[in-house]
């Protein structure tokens, strides 16, 4: 949605020719306790962030599917678990990651060749002082 905003109000593009790729980090189920269901309270909660943060993102998907279509915005990510993978768990990450990005890219190849296939416009980019 960030890039979305910027694109349109930065260069002025207009939005029925931009088309996103979003790259997912994978999704984590949503899971309630016993606990949170019967009992409630702050120290039931207290991993709600998670969840707060998991529909943000969902949120920021549809409002920049809404605003430049569905159809042009394609979304991969990895099936919803229960056991993310740690930021610091490169073993699992090792083993893990590299056939669920294979399956993504395979069950996506159609539109994935879409995105790197067309010929995009090429915006000037500036690192340090401008001559």
């Amino acid at each position: 949605m960030v890039a979305l905003v910027d694109a349109m109000s930065c260069f002025n593009v207009d939005r029925h020719k931009i088309e996103i790729l979003s790259l997912g980090c994978g999704d984590q189920d949503l899971r309630m306790t016993d606990d949170q269901i019967k009992r409630g309270g702050m120290f039931h909660w207290r991993t709600i962030i998670e969840s707060a943060m998991h529909l943000q993102s969902q949120n920021a998907l549809g409002q920049a599917g809404l605003l430049i279509g569905r159809d042009r915005m394609l979304r991969l990510t990895s099936a919803p678990t229960l056991e993310p993978i740690g930021l610091d768990d490169f073993v699992r990450a090792s083993r893990e990651l590299p056939a669920q990005a294979k399956r993504l890219v395979e069950e996506n190849a159609e539109r994935l060749e879409a995105f790197f296939d067309a010929k995009r416009f090429q915006a000037p980019f500036y690192h340090g002082k401008r001559k």
